[in-house]
Protein backbone atom coordinates (compact mmCIF):
# COMPACT_ATOMS: atom_id res chain seq x y z
CA UNK A 1 0.00 0.00 0.00
CA UNK A 2 2.89 2.42 0.63
CA UNK A 3 4.56 4.47 -2.01
CA UNK A 4 1.53 5.66 -4.01
CA UNK A 5 2.15 8.52 -6.41
CA UNK A 6 0.95 12.03 -5.55
CA UNK A 7 2.12 15.50 -6.47
CA UNK A 8 3.67 17.79 -3.87
CA UNK A 9 0.83 20.33 -3.86
CA UNK A 10 -1.84 17.66 -3.51
CA UNK A 11 0.05 16.00 -0.67
CA UNK A 12 0.28 19.35 1.12
CA UNK A 13 -3.49 19.73 0.69
CA UNK A 14 -4.03 16.18 1.95
CA UNK A 15 -1.93 16.82 5.06
CA UNK A 16 -4.01 19.90 5.90
CA UNK A 17 -7.31 18.10 5.32
CA UNK A 18 -6.30 15.05 7.37
CA UNK A 19 -5.32 17.29 10.26
CA UNK A 20 -8.68 19.06 10.02
CA UNK A 21 -10.60 15.75 9.88
CA UNK A 22 -8.64 14.50 12.88
CA UNK A 23 -9.44 17.68 14.83
CA UNK A 24 -13.15 17.26 14.01
CA UNK A 25 -13.08 13.67 15.21
CA UNK A 26 -13.79 12.14 11.81
CA UNK A 27 -10.47 10.28 11.89
CA UNK A 28 -8.41 8.84 14.69
CA UNK A 29 -4.72 9.61 15.04
CA UNK A 30 -3.88 6.08 13.88
CA UNK A 31 -6.10 6.43 10.81
CA UNK A 32 -4.61 9.80 9.84
CA UNK A 33 -1.09 8.41 10.24
CA UNK A 34 -2.00 5.43 8.10
CA UNK A 35 -3.48 7.60 5.35
CA UNK A 36 -0.42 9.84 5.19
CA UNK A 37 1.84 6.80 5.39
CA UNK A 38 0.45 5.57 2.07
CA UNK A 39 2.07 8.61 0.45
CA UNK A 40 5.11 8.82 2.70
CA UNK A 41 7.67 8.23 -0.02
CA UNK A 42 6.10 10.62 -2.53
CA UNK A 43 8.16 13.74 -1.60
CA UNK A 44 11.41 11.78 -1.69
CA UNK A 45 10.62 10.26 -5.08
CA UNK A 46 9.56 13.62 -6.48
CA UNK A 47 12.81 15.20 -5.26
CA UNK A 48 14.78 12.33 -6.81
CA UNK A 49 12.97 12.82 -10.12
CA UNK A 50 13.76 16.55 -10.06
CA UNK A 51 17.41 15.80 -9.37
CA UNK A 52 17.51 13.25 -12.21
CA UNK A 53 15.91 15.72 -14.63
CA UNK A 54 18.34 18.46 -13.63
CA UNK A 55 21.31 16.12 -13.94
CA UNK A 56 20.09 14.85 -17.31
CA UNK A 57 19.60 18.41 -18.56
CA UNK A 58 23.13 19.43 -17.57
CA UNK A 59 24.62 16.27 -19.04
CA UNK A 60 22.58 16.72 -22.21
CA UNK A 61 23.90 20.25 -22.61
CA UNK A 62 27.42 18.95 -22.03
CA UNK A 63 26.88 16.23 -24.66
CA UNK A 64 25.69 18.85 -27.13
CA UNK A 65 28.80 20.96 -26.54
CA UNK A 66 31.02 17.89 -26.89
CA UNK A 67 29.29 17.09 -30.15
CA UNK A 68 29.86 20.62 -31.42
CA UNK A 69 33.52 20.34 -30.46
CA UNK A 70 33.84 17.08 -32.39
CA UNK A 71 32.05 18.55 -35.40
CA UNK A 72 34.31 21.61 -35.38
CA UNK A 73 37.54 19.61 -35.04
CA UNK A 74 36.59 17.18 -37.78
CA UNK A 75 35.33 19.90 -40.11
CA UNK A 76 38.65 21.75 -39.82
CA UNK A 77 40.55 18.86 -41.42
CA UNK A 78 37.68 17.12 -43.22
CA UNK A 79 38.64 18.10 -46.76
CA UNK A 80 42.21 16.81 -46.21
CA UNK A 81 41.09 13.26 -45.42
CA UNK A 82 40.63 10.70 -48.21
CA UNK A 83 37.10 9.44 -48.86
CA UNK A 84 37.75 6.00 -47.36
CA UNK A 85 39.09 7.53 -44.17
CA UNK A 86 36.06 9.81 -43.91
CA UNK A 87 33.62 6.92 -44.24
CA UNK A 88 35.56 4.85 -41.73
CA UNK A 89 35.67 7.76 -39.28
CA UNK A 90 31.92 8.29 -39.61
CA UNK A 91 31.00 4.66 -38.93
CA UNK A 92 33.57 4.25 -36.18
CA UNK A 93 32.18 7.32 -34.44
CA UNK A 94 28.62 5.99 -34.67
CA UNK A 95 29.61 2.49 -33.54
CA UNK A 96 31.67 3.83 -30.67
CA UNK A 97 28.93 6.17 -29.47
CA UNK A 98 26.10 3.65 -29.62
CA UNK A 99 28.32 0.91 -28.23
CA UNK A 100 29.31 3.15 -25.34
CA UNK A 101 25.66 3.92 -24.65
CA UNK A 102 24.88 0.18 -24.57
CA UNK A 103 27.74 -0.56 -22.20
CA UNK A 104 26.78 2.28 -19.88
CA UNK A 105 23.19 1.10 -19.77
CA UNK A 106 23.58 -2.64 -19.38
CA UNK A 107 27.05 -3.07 -17.90
CA UNK A 108 27.57 0.01 -15.75
CA UNK A 109 23.85 0.54 -14.94
CA UNK A 110 24.27 4.26 -15.67
CA UNK A 111 20.95 4.87 -17.39
CA UNK A 112 21.08 8.67 -17.35
CA UNK A 113 24.58 8.81 -18.80
CA UNK A 114 23.63 6.15 -21.34
CA UNK A 115 20.63 8.20 -22.48
CA UNK A 116 22.81 11.27 -22.93
CA UNK A 117 25.41 9.35 -24.95
CA UNK A 118 22.67 7.82 -27.08
CA UNK A 119 21.28 11.29 -27.76
CA UNK A 120 24.77 12.36 -28.80
CA UNK A 121 24.93 9.35 -31.14
CA UNK A 122 21.63 10.41 -32.75
CA UNK A 123 23.12 13.85 -33.39
CA UNK A 124 26.17 12.19 -34.96
CA UNK A 125 23.81 10.07 -37.08
CA UNK A 126 22.21 13.20 -38.55
CA UNK A 127 25.61 14.68 -39.29
CA UNK A 128 26.68 11.40 -40.92
CA UNK A 129 23.75 11.57 -43.34
CA UNK A 130 24.75 15.05 -44.49
CA UNK A 131 28.47 14.18 -44.75
CA UNK A 132 27.92 10.99 -46.74
CA UNK A 133 25.49 12.72 -49.06
CA UNK A 134 28.05 15.47 -49.61
CA UNK A 135 30.84 13.01 -50.37
CA UNK A 136 28.79 11.21 -53.03
CA UNK A 137 27.25 14.41 -54.44
CA UNK A 138 23.71 13.60 -53.35
CA UNK A 139 21.17 16.40 -53.04
CA UNK A 140 21.33 17.50 -49.42
CA UNK A 141 19.02 20.48 -49.90
CA UNK A 142 15.85 18.39 -50.24
CA UNK A 143 13.81 16.94 -47.38
CA UNK A 144 14.93 13.30 -47.74
CA UNK A 145 17.88 13.56 -45.37
CA UNK A 146 15.70 14.85 -42.53
CA UNK A 147 13.25 12.00 -43.13
CA UNK A 148 16.05 9.44 -42.79
CA UNK A 149 17.30 11.23 -39.70
CA UNK A 150 13.88 11.06 -38.05
CA UNK A 151 13.46 7.42 -39.09
CA UNK A 152 16.81 6.57 -37.47
CA UNK A 153 16.07 8.35 -34.19
CA UNK A 154 12.49 7.09 -33.75
CA UNK A 155 13.43 3.52 -32.67
CA UNK A 156 15.71 4.90 -29.95
CA UNK A 157 12.98 7.28 -28.81
CA UNK A 158 10.44 4.46 -28.58
CA UNK A 159 12.92 2.13 -26.84
CA UNK A 160 14.55 4.49 -24.34
CA UNK A 161 11.60 6.86 -24.01
CA UNK A 162 13.59 9.99 -23.16
CA UNK A 163 12.09 13.37 -23.96
CA UNK A 164 15.15 14.71 -25.89
CA UNK A 165 14.98 11.76 -28.30
CA UNK A 166 11.25 12.26 -28.83
CA UNK A 167 11.86 15.97 -29.35
CA UNK A 168 14.63 15.29 -31.87
CA UNK A 169 12.37 12.88 -33.77
CA UNK A 170 9.48 15.34 -33.86
CA UNK A 171 11.73 18.26 -34.84
CA UNK A 172 13.42 16.47 -37.75
CA UNK A 173 10.13 15.12 -39.12
CA UNK A 174 8.47 18.53 -38.72
CA UNK A 175 11.29 20.14 -40.69
CA UNK A 176 10.88 17.45 -43.33
CA UNK A 177 7.16 18.25 -43.57
CA UNK A 178 7.90 21.96 -43.95
CA UNK A 179 10.43 21.40 -46.72
CA UNK A 180 8.05 19.02 -48.47
CA UNK A 181 5.25 21.57 -48.45
CA UNK A 182 7.22 24.73 -49.27
CA UNK A 183 10.57 23.70 -50.67
CA UNK A 184 10.59 21.17 -53.45
CA UNK A 185 7.10 20.00 -54.31
CA UNK A 186 5.60 20.73 -57.73
CA UNK A 187 2.79 19.35 -59.83
CA UNK A 188 3.61 16.87 -62.57
CA UNK A 189 7.37 17.13 -62.38
CA UNK A 190 8.44 13.99 -60.58
CA UNK A 191 6.10 11.09 -61.30
CA UNK A 192 5.80 8.91 -58.22
CA UNK A 193 7.81 11.46 -56.25
CA UNK A 194 4.80 13.77 -56.28
CA UNK A 195 2.98 11.22 -54.14
CA UNK A 196 5.84 11.09 -51.64
CA UNK A 197 6.53 14.80 -51.12
CA UNK A 198 3.36 15.57 -49.11
CA UNK A 199 5.00 13.40 -46.43
CA UNK A 200 2.39 10.66 -46.23
CA UNK A 201 4.63 8.62 -43.96
CA UNK A 202 4.63 11.26 -41.22
CA UNK A 203 1.14 10.44 -39.81
CA UNK A 204 2.21 6.80 -39.45
CA UNK A 205 5.45 7.76 -37.70
CA UNK A 206 3.63 10.26 -35.50
CA UNK A 207 1.07 7.55 -34.73
CA UNK A 208 3.83 5.32 -33.37
CA UNK A 209 4.94 8.15 -31.09
CA UNK A 210 1.34 8.80 -30.01
CA UNK A 211 0.88 5.12 -29.20
CA UNK A 212 4.02 5.19 -27.04
CA UNK A 213 2.83 8.35 -25.25
CA UNK A 214 -0.61 6.86 -24.53
CA UNK A 215 0.89 3.61 -23.32
CA UNK A 216 3.24 5.39 -20.92
CA UNK A 217 0.76 8.20 -20.14
CA UNK A 218 3.42 10.77 -21.03
CA UNK A 219 1.76 14.14 -21.60
CA UNK A 220 5.02 15.83 -22.66
CA UNK A 221 5.77 13.26 -25.38
CA UNK A 222 2.13 13.34 -26.45
CA UNK A 223 2.37 17.10 -26.93
CA UNK A 224 5.36 16.67 -29.27
CA UNK A 225 3.59 14.24 -31.57
CA UNK A 226 0.31 16.18 -31.44
CA UNK A 227 2.27 19.22 -32.60
CA UNK A 228 3.87 17.17 -35.39
CA UNK A 229 0.54 15.77 -36.57
CA UNK A 230 -1.08 19.21 -36.41
CA UNK A 231 1.75 20.74 -38.42
CA UNK A 232 1.38 18.05 -41.09
CA UNK A 233 -2.39 18.53 -41.24
CA UNK A 234 -2.15 22.31 -41.47
CA UNK A 235 0.23 22.14 -44.44
CA UNK A 236 -1.77 19.74 -46.59
CA UNK A 237 -3.71 22.43 -48.52
CA UNK A 238 -0.40 24.18 -49.23
CA UNK A 239 1.37 20.93 -50.15
CA UNK A 240 -1.30 20.09 -52.71
CA UNK A 241 -1.43 23.68 -54.00
CA UNK A 242 -5.09 23.68 -53.04
CA UNK A 243 -5.06 26.82 -50.91
CA UNK A 244 -2.08 29.12 -50.52
CA UNK A 245 -3.55 30.92 -47.47
CA UNK A 246 -5.85 28.41 -45.71
CA UNK A 247 -6.97 30.65 -42.86
CA UNK A 248 -10.31 28.88 -42.40
CA UNK A 249 -8.59 25.49 -42.58
CA UNK A 250 -6.52 26.56 -39.57
CA UNK A 251 -9.73 27.22 -37.65
CA UNK A 252 -11.19 23.89 -38.75
CA UNK A 253 -8.09 21.99 -37.60
CA UNK A 254 -8.14 23.86 -34.28
CA UNK A 255 -11.80 22.90 -33.79
CA UNK A 256 -10.93 19.26 -34.49
CA UNK A 257 -8.20 19.42 -31.84
CA UNK A 258 -10.67 20.87 -29.31
CA UNK A 259 -13.04 18.02 -30.14
CA UNK A 260 -10.24 15.50 -29.66
CA UNK A 261 -9.52 17.02 -26.25
CA UNK A 262 -13.15 16.63 -25.22
CA UNK A 263 -13.11 12.99 -26.33
CA UNK A 264 -10.51 12.17 -23.65
CA UNK A 265 -11.40 11.40 -20.03
CA UNK A 266 -10.66 14.26 -17.70
CA UNK A 267 -8.82 12.08 -15.18
CA UNK A 268 -5.81 11.18 -17.29
CA UNK A 269 -5.08 14.69 -18.53
CA UNK A 270 -4.07 13.36 -21.95
CA UNK A 271 -6.52 15.65 -23.70
CA UNK A 272 -4.66 18.75 -22.53
CA UNK A 273 -2.10 18.86 -25.41
CA UNK A 274 -4.94 18.69 -27.95
CA UNK A 275 -6.79 21.48 -26.18
CA UNK A 276 -3.65 23.63 -25.96
CA UNK A 277 -2.92 23.53 -29.68
CA UNK A 278 -6.61 23.79 -30.51
CA UNK A 279 -6.99 26.96 -28.46
CA UNK A 280 -3.83 28.41 -30.00
CA UNK A 281 -5.11 27.78 -33.54
CA UNK A 282 -8.72 28.82 -32.98
CA UNK A 283 -7.89 31.82 -30.83
CA UNK A 284 -5.08 32.87 -33.14
CA UNK A 285 -7.11 32.72 -36.35
CA UNK A 286 -10.03 34.58 -34.77
CA UNK A 287 -7.83 37.60 -34.06
CA UNK A 288 -7.44 38.68 -37.72
CA UNK A 289 -10.97 37.55 -38.58
CA UNK A 290 -12.34 39.86 -35.88
CA UNK A 291 -10.96 42.98 -37.61
CA UNK A 292 -12.84 44.74 -40.38
CA UNK A 293 -9.64 45.60 -42.26
CA UNK A 294 -8.55 41.96 -42.57
CA UNK A 295 -11.98 40.83 -43.73
CA UNK A 296 -12.14 43.63 -46.28
CA UNK A 297 -8.76 42.58 -47.67
CA UNK A 298 -9.92 38.96 -47.95
CA UNK A 299 -13.17 39.83 -49.73
CA UNK A 300 -13.16 38.06 -53.07
CA UNK A 301 -9.89 36.23 -52.30
CA UNK A 302 -11.44 33.12 -50.71
CA UNK A 303 -12.22 30.46 -53.33
CA UNK A 304 -15.27 28.25 -52.64
CA UNK A 305 -13.88 25.03 -54.17
CA UNK A 306 -10.84 24.65 -51.87
CA UNK A 307 -12.99 25.69 -48.93
CA UNK A 308 -15.57 23.04 -49.79
CA UNK A 309 -12.89 20.34 -49.89
CA UNK A 310 -11.36 21.49 -46.60
CA UNK A 311 -14.75 21.73 -44.87
CA UNK A 312 -15.82 18.30 -46.12
CA UNK A 313 -12.59 16.73 -44.84
CA UNK A 314 -13.04 18.38 -41.43
CA UNK A 315 -16.68 17.31 -41.16
CA UNK A 316 -15.83 13.70 -42.01
CA UNK A 317 -13.02 13.63 -39.44
CA UNK A 318 -15.30 15.18 -36.81
CA UNK A 319 -18.04 12.61 -37.49
CA UNK A 320 -15.55 9.76 -37.14
CA UNK A 321 -14.24 11.22 -33.88
CA UNK A 322 -17.73 11.56 -32.41
CA UNK A 323 -18.73 8.00 -33.29
CA UNK A 324 -15.48 6.50 -31.98
CA UNK A 325 -15.67 8.57 -28.78
CA UNK A 326 -19.28 7.50 -28.19
CA UNK A 327 -18.32 3.84 -28.61
CA UNK A 328 -15.35 4.23 -26.23
CA UNK A 329 -17.63 5.91 -23.68
CA UNK A 330 -20.04 2.99 -23.93
CA UNK A 331 -17.27 0.46 -23.34
CA UNK A 332 -15.73 2.49 -20.53
CA UNK A 333 -19.02 2.88 -18.68
CA UNK A 334 -20.23 -0.61 -19.52
CA UNK A 335 -23.75 0.57 -20.25
CA UNK A 336 -26.20 0.27 -23.08
CA UNK A 337 -27.85 2.98 -25.08
CA UNK A 338 -28.16 4.06 -28.67
CA UNK A 339 -25.45 5.88 -30.55
CA UNK A 340 -27.54 9.04 -30.77
CA UNK A 341 -28.09 9.09 -27.02
CA UNK A 342 -24.38 8.63 -26.44
CA UNK A 343 -23.58 11.51 -28.75
CA UNK A 344 -26.00 13.81 -26.93
CA UNK A 345 -24.75 12.68 -23.51
CA UNK A 346 -21.46 14.56 -23.95
CA UNK A 347 -22.34 18.28 -23.89
CA UNK A 348 -18.69 19.28 -23.63
CA UNK A 349 -18.22 18.25 -27.26
CA UNK A 350 -20.89 20.60 -28.56
CA UNK A 351 -18.74 23.72 -28.50
CA UNK A 352 -15.93 22.27 -30.71
CA UNK A 353 -18.57 20.98 -33.15
CA UNK A 354 -20.22 24.40 -33.23
CA UNK A 355 -16.85 26.06 -33.81
CA UNK A 356 -16.17 23.71 -36.72
CA UNK A 357 -19.54 24.55 -38.24
CA UNK A 358 -18.84 28.23 -37.59
CA UNK A 359 -15.57 28.26 -39.53
CA UNK A 360 -17.09 26.31 -42.42
CA UNK A 361 -20.12 28.63 -42.62
CA UNK A 362 -18.03 31.78 -42.18
CA UNK A 363 -15.68 30.71 -44.93
CA UNK A 364 -18.50 30.10 -47.39
CA UNK A 365 -20.08 33.42 -46.44
CA UNK A 366 -16.81 35.20 -47.15
CA UNK A 367 -16.32 33.29 -50.41
CA UNK A 368 -19.84 33.73 -51.78
CA UNK A 369 -21.15 36.98 -50.31
CA UNK A 370 -17.82 38.69 -49.50
CA UNK A 371 -19.48 41.03 -46.99
CA UNK A 372 -16.94 41.90 -44.26
CA UNK A 373 -19.20 43.44 -41.61
CA UNK A 374 -21.09 40.23 -40.88
CA UNK A 375 -17.83 38.26 -40.80
CA UNK A 376 -16.30 40.73 -38.36
CA UNK A 377 -19.28 40.64 -36.00
CA UNK A 378 -19.48 36.84 -36.09
CA UNK A 379 -15.74 36.49 -35.37
CA UNK A 380 -16.03 38.82 -32.36
CA UNK A 381 -18.89 36.76 -30.99
CA UNK A 382 -16.78 33.64 -31.48
CA UNK A 383 -13.86 35.21 -29.60
CA UNK A 384 -16.03 36.05 -26.63
CA UNK A 385 -17.57 32.55 -26.77
CA UNK A 386 -14.11 30.95 -26.74
CA UNK A 387 -13.13 32.97 -23.66
CA UNK A 388 -16.32 31.97 -21.85
CA UNK A 389 -15.90 28.32 -22.84
CA UNK A 390 -12.35 28.23 -21.48
CA UNK A 391 -13.52 29.58 -18.12
CA UNK A 392 -16.25 26.93 -18.06
CA UNK A 393 -13.70 24.22 -18.82
CA UNK A 394 -11.49 25.48 -16.00
CA UNK A 395 -14.39 25.42 -13.56
CA UNK A 396 -15.60 22.02 -14.81
CA UNK A 397 -12.19 20.36 -14.47
CA UNK A 398 -11.14 22.47 -11.47
CA UNK A 399 -8.00 23.63 -13.23
CA UNK A 400 -6.52 27.12 -13.04
CA UNK A 401 -4.83 27.29 -16.45
CA UNK A 402 -7.86 27.02 -18.77
CA UNK A 403 -9.78 29.39 -16.49
CA UNK A 404 -6.91 31.90 -16.57
CA UNK A 405 -6.55 31.43 -20.33
CA UNK A 406 -10.21 32.29 -20.80
CA UNK A 407 -9.87 35.43 -18.71
CA UNK A 408 -6.66 36.44 -20.53
CA UNK A 409 -8.27 35.85 -23.94
CA UNK A 410 -11.23 37.99 -22.95
CA UNK A 411 -8.82 40.73 -21.91
CA UNK A 412 -6.98 40.39 -25.23
CA UNK A 413 -10.28 40.63 -27.10
CA UNK A 414 -11.27 43.77 -25.19
CA UNK A 415 -7.92 45.49 -25.84
CA UNK A 416 -7.96 44.51 -29.52
CA UNK A 417 -11.46 45.89 -29.93
CA UNK A 418 -10.46 49.16 -28.32
CA UNK A 419 -7.49 49.50 -30.67
CA UNK A 420 -9.58 48.46 -33.65
CA UNK A 421 -12.79 50.38 -33.00
CA UNK A 422 -12.59 53.01 -30.29
CA UNK A 423 -9.08 54.44 -30.31
CA UNK A 424 -9.91 56.81 -33.18
CA UNK A 425 -12.59 58.73 -31.31
CA UNK A 426 -12.56 57.35 -27.74
CA UNK A 427 -9.14 58.66 -26.82
CA UNK A 428 -8.10 58.62 -23.18
CA UNK A 429 -11.67 58.48 -21.80
CA UNK A 430 -12.40 55.50 -24.02
CA UNK A 431 -9.22 53.78 -22.83
CA UNK A 432 -10.15 54.46 -19.21
CA UNK A 433 -13.63 53.04 -19.75
CA UNK A 434 -12.25 49.96 -21.51
CA UNK A 435 -9.64 49.30 -18.81
CA UNK A 436 -12.28 49.78 -16.11
CA UNK A 437 -14.56 47.23 -17.77
CA UNK A 438 -11.70 44.75 -18.20
CA UNK A 439 -10.56 45.22 -14.61
CA UNK A 440 -14.09 44.67 -13.33
CA UNK A 441 -14.39 41.53 -15.44
CA UNK A 442 -11.11 40.19 -14.07
CA UNK A 443 -12.14 40.88 -10.46
CA UNK A 444 -15.48 39.17 -11.08
CA UNK A 445 -13.70 36.18 -12.61
CA UNK A 446 -11.35 35.96 -9.63
CA UNK A 447 -14.26 36.01 -7.19
CA UNK A 448 -16.07 33.36 -9.22
CA UNK A 449 -12.99 31.12 -9.18
CA UNK A 450 -12.61 31.54 -5.42
CA UNK A 451 -16.24 30.61 -4.89
CA UNK A 452 -15.84 27.53 -7.08
CA UNK A 453 -12.75 26.50 -5.13
CA UNK A 454 -14.66 26.85 -1.86
CA UNK A 455 -17.52 24.75 -3.21
CA UNK A 456 -15.34 21.96 -4.59
CA UNK A 457 -12.70 22.27 -1.86
CA UNK A 458 -10.04 20.83 -4.17
CA UNK A 459 -6.55 22.29 -4.69
CA UNK A 460 -5.68 24.11 -7.92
Amino acid sequence: MSGREITADRRAWLVGEVEAWTAMGLLSVEQSTGILGVYADAPRREAARRDDRASAAVMGLGALLIGLAVFTAVAFNWSELPRGARIALIFLTLAGTYGGAWLLRYRAAARTTSNVVCFLGCLFYGAAIALIAQMFNFNVEGPDGYWWWGIGVLPFALTLGTWPLHALTAATLAYFVGLSAFGSWSWGGGGMRDLVEPAWSVPILAGLGLAWAYRHKSRSALGLYVALGTWWLLLQPTAWRLDEAPIYWVGLVGSLLLLLAECHPVEGGLGIPYRFFGVVLVGGVLLPLSTYAANSAMSGEILPTPLAIESAAAVVLAAILLVVAAELDRRREGGAGSLGRRLLAAPGRWFPVLMLAFFAALGFWNAVVAEPITTTIAANVAMASLAIWLTIVGAREDRVRPFAAGVAYFLLWAIARYIDLFSGFGGMPGAALMFLACGGALVAASLLWRRLKEVHHVPA
